[in-house]
């Protein structure tokens, strides 16, 4: 019940749309004016209690922005025959919804900011003040300062909604191009039938170590591009720096600290990648994957990018800590065993 209350709510304001018509025509300003402040609060307690309630959605977002729309274009309307300023409100709000549904149909968005909130409230004050002006004509009421005041909240927003727009699309074009090269530059690594095998090695909480080191090097492949950095280097030396021979949680044999797996799986990646991948390997990279560890191993990083893949490594792998059940399967060695059973063929 609770999803559907605000959109109820919303609702209840296009329902309402042909009766306040009704009323404009019939000159009912009284019970227009008392509608537009029903309407006001509906339009205040739906988008409450939809966040209270976390039941907000695409439909009641749509919904939102329609019934708002439908309301103010039918209050306009009626307030042009008494005051001709707003026929500028209604010609500037018609350009923003226009301009939504553009970006809407290209997109698929419901385009939703603050200063586009903060002017529909200020559109709905000046209707109200509108309508009171027709019921109190002696009363001095500064509409057309409010009517100016609500076309600069329109121009500023639809200004606003534009930038948005164009910033978005930037983005999107951008991150398709960055996809790409990324996976151009990687795709012979990433079909290779050595590495998917790391598909099958698990490292962190429900995570491969092929979808860790996917996550390193193309976050590593993004900070390089923005720093003017190897961003090549970063890119193929995150996707290998923990390509060692076999899953760690699968290895009971008793060792000293110094030959356990952090310390040693850095040089058992750049040993492996060297004999897999001899073609992508450089005295850089290899520098790269041996020290990623810093500082389990005993070299210390000497490039930039060496730190920018040690630093990422570790950010990625610090939400392994906050996985108690992983945790506890390192140390229920009897439950690792049974699963290491998936890993006879590698």
């Amino acid at each position: 019940m609770k999803k559907r209350i605000p959109n109820i709510l919303t609702m209840s304001r296009l329902l309402v749309t042909p009766l306040i018509i009704y009323l404009g025509i019939n000159s009912q300003f009284l019970a227009l004016f008392f509608l537009a402040i029903f309407i006001a609060f509906t339009d205040f307690l739906d988008g409450k209690l939809a966040r209270r309630w976390n039941v907000t959605s695409i439909l009641g977002a749509k919904l939102d922005a329609i019934g708002d729309k439908c309301l103010a274009f039918a209050l306009l309307a009626i307030l042009i025959f008494d005051n001709h300023y707003f026929f500028y409100v209604l010609v500037l709000e018609g350009i923003i919804s226009l301009f939504n549904i553009y970006v809407f149909y290209k997109s698929k968005i419901v385009c939703s900011l603050l200063i586009g909130k903060i002017k529909t409230w200020v559109i709905f004050i000046t209707i109200l003040l509108g309508y009171i002006n027709i019921l109190l004509p002696n009363v001095n009421i500064p509409v057309n300062l409010f009517v100016i005041l609500t076309a600069l909240f329109q121009i500023a927003s639809l200004l606003q909604y534009i930038n948005s727009y164009v910033v978005s699309k930037n983005q999107k074009k951008n991150i398709r191009l960055e996809n790409k090269e990324y996976y151009n530059l990687v795709k012979p690594i990433l079909e290779n039938a050595e590495f998917l095998k790391r598909k099958n090695f698990p490292h962190h909480y429900k995570e491969s170590v092929y979808d860790h080191v996917l996550r390193v090097s193309y976050d590593c492949y993004k900070i390089g591009k923005k720093l003017k950095l190897d961003y090549k280097s970063l890119a193929i030396a995150g996707l290998l720096h923990d390509f060692y021979e076999k899953p760690w949680q699968t290895d009971f044999e008793h060792k000293p600290l110094l030959q356990r797996h952090g310390f040693t799986h850095a040089e058992n990646a750049r040993s492996n990648a060297l004999k897999y991948f001899p073609e992508f390997m450089n005295e850089k990279r290899e520098s790269m994957i041996k020290t990623h560890m810093f500082p389990l191993n005993k070299s210390l990083p000497k490039y930039k990018e060496s730190w920018i893949l040690t630093i990422v490594d570790k950010a990625d792998s610090i939400d392994f800590l906050f996985h108690p059940l992983m945790l506890s399967k390192v140390v229920r060695k009897k439950e690792l065993h049974k699963k290491s059973n998936s890993f006879t063929n590698i």
